[in-house]
């Protein structure tokens, strides 16, 4: 995939997956070399249901409901992608080759990413867990057992003393690594007789791992019987019941009927009636069992019905199905990156109806839009490196799956309302291009307490001189009373309605701007109006009552253009609290009050 020839093979400079029980039980005394790399999970705020208008911002009165995660289907979504460890295995990324691989970016709808291989032990790359952890998203490894090397489960499971030894390899390789788990893929016959001991390995697996490593998951593929017979059941029944009571959760396989989901809910109902979220029915995104491909939402919508949750397995379908036909047309990397966002904002935006979304919600908040890859790379609008590979360089993504183009007028597709573009970057390989826009197209579904004043920026690039301008919008919620605002923040000359909870936010003048470090803000764009041909824009927005239960749970963008093909690159967003003790330092500051 990249360029090698440069690049060193050691084990320290490539994450790699772990083969033998010996070498699993000695990980803690030569432990990977990255461990200090991870980043912590980005907090996400809970979840909402944003129903078939997901695209559009609502700003009128009324409450906006929030969802505890606990309360509403899960979505484990498990990585296969030609046997993974491949770009992705480099700690510090690629450089000098090649840029377009699978990039997995639609995390707002994730509770739980698995990195999955047919390798014994496989530990997630550095570079998933960045990404997923930048995204607020949790991570598990895989602990695969096959035919092929059944005799190291035998071997496990010798004696209840040396299987909880490798348990607590298990559970120290994910500590250290800082993941949150396992799916336990026991995909073999066993002896009946080895069975009690398979089930307490998973039990004390599951227990070690809860009181070691908080927020910590075990789940269990369905495949072995109870008896130790290699039969995939399809559903929770009394053939797997002992597995799924030992651990959080069990993955079923993927050539279930409606007849194996409701035999599922009724031993739920009448067994485990608080369970009912730990079962992940499973759909194979290539098509192995159900209807999949671009017909995966249909799959989706009948798992919906029983509220069960979802195991989304192989979603690299979108990149994979395209590389004959990639090399068939002989297309550069530039095409063939196009193809792919075409085909996979396709696949997911018709599965978005049926999910709920968790956005940011920590301040401060930044991000650049970068995807993790680009034929060059950017810092601050200007060129540092060409072609690059490493996705822990992805940033904070947006809440929803834009829409593609049409394929013809027939098609039920709405507008384009943004694109990835990379052509050009303010920080990182890629950007948000903004053709067309609903006037309240969201662009994040967010929670951010406004226990403080906010100092809110962003960074954009026009298509020509003055032709086109854009305006980032805030949703302003007041959870006591459930009224809204809508926060404008745009240039001097942009024109908010009549609508009386719709207020224009001031824009900073240049010495506002440069007060803003003086007050030792921690700002991520520079306190300047334009850098390198990105115009940045900076609003200060002063609370008239602080300590209110009110937050920022939207933003969204809008443009405007003189001719159909102007657009806009939207480089960055920032947000970060502000100073109210010190507010007066700054002229053109903006006050918010919902008292209009």
């Amino acid at each position: 995939m990249a360029d090698e020839s440069n690049l060193c093979e050691e084990s320290h400079h490539v994450c790699q997956p772990i083969h033998t029980i010996e070498d699993l039980l000695q990980f803690e005394q030569n432990p990977v070399s990255w461990r200090n790399l991870v980043l912590p999970i980005t907090p996400r705020s809970k979840s909402r249901y944003l129903g078939a208008e997901y695209q559009e911002i609502d700003f009128d009165d009324g409450a906006v409901e929030f969802v505890e995660d606990r309360d509403r289907p899960q979505v484990l979504l498990c990585h296969d992608f030609k046997g993974n460890y491949l770009a992705d295995r480099y700690i510090n990324g690629t450089t000098g080759g090649q840029w377009v691989d699978y990039r997995f970016y639609n995390w707002a709808a994730i509770d739980v990413f698995c990195y999955f291989s047919h390798h014994f032990v496989t530990i997630p790359t550095l570079q998933w867990l960045n990404c997923a952890h930048k995204n607020g998203v949790r991570v598990i490894g895989t602990f695969i057992i096959e035919g092929g090397n059944v005799m190291l489960l035998k071997e496990i499971l010798q004696s209840e003393v040396f299987l909880r030894k490798v348990a607590d390899a298990l559970v120290t390789v994910a500590k250290v690594c800082q993941f949150q788990g396992w799916l336990l893929n026991i995909e073999c016959t066993l002896e009946s007789e080895k069975m009690p001991l398979l089930k307490q390995f998973v039990a004390y697996l599951t227990r070690r791992s809860h009181e070691q490593i908080p927020g910590s998951e075990i789940i269990w593929y369905d495949a072995i019987t109870e008896q130790g017979v290699l039969s995939w059941q399809n559903e929770l029944n009394s053939q797997n019941k002992s597995f799924f009571e030992a651990c959080d959760g069990i993955f079923l396989n993927y050539t279930w009927t409606r007849q194996h989901l409701e035999r599922s809910e009724s031993i739920i109902r009448s067994r485990y009636p608080d369970r009912k979220l730990d079962v992940y029915v499973g759909i194979d995104v290539f098509g192995r069992g159900q209807k999949a491909k671009l017909d995966t939402h249909d799959t989706l919508a009948a798992i919906r019905k029983f509220e069960f949750s979802v195991a989304i397995f192989a979603p690299g379908w979108t990149f994979e199905s395209l590389e004959e036909s990639m090399r068939r047309d002989q297309l550069d990397q530039e095409s063939s990156n196009l193809r792919f966002l075409k085909l996979n904002n396709r696949f997911w935006n018709l599965l978005w109806r049926y999910l709920f979304v968790r956005g940011p919600k920590q301040l401060p908040f930044y991000t650049s839009f970068c995807l993790g890859s680009g034929k060059l790379r950017n810092r601050l609008g200007k060129h540092e490196s060409d072609s690059w590979f490493n996705l822990s360089r992805q940033w904070f993504q947006p809440s929803i799956p834009y829409t593609p183009p049409k394929e013809n007028e027939h098609d039920n597709v709405g507008p384009v309302y943004w694109t990835h573009s990379f052509d050009t970057a303010l920080d990182g390989g890629s950007c948000v291009k903004l053709e067309e826009a609903h006037p309240n197209c969201r662009l994040f579904a967010c929670d951010f307490a406004c226990d403080s004043d906010l100092i809110v920026s962003y960074a954009f690039q026009r298509s020509s001189a003055a032709s086109a301008d854009v305006c980032l919008l805030l949703k302003a919620y007041d959870r006591r009373y459930h009224n809204s605002l809508k926060i404008v923040c745009g240039s001097d000359e942009c024109h908010v309605s009549g609508r009386k909870n719709e207020m224009k936010a001031h824009l900073l003048s240049v010495e506002d701007c440069r007060t803003l470090p003086k007050l030792k803000a921690d700002i991520r764009l520079p306190a300047m109006t334009n850098i390198n041909g990105w115009e940045i824009r900076y609003y200060y927005l002063a609370f008239k009552t602080l300590g209110q239960p009110v937050s920022i749970v939207d933003i969204g963008v809008e443009i405007w253009k003189d001719y159909p093909k102007d657009y806009i690159l939207l480089g960055a967003i920032s947000l970060q609290a502000g100073f109210p003790t010190s507010r007066t330092r700054v002229a053109k500051r903006t006050t918010v009050s919902f008292d209009m």
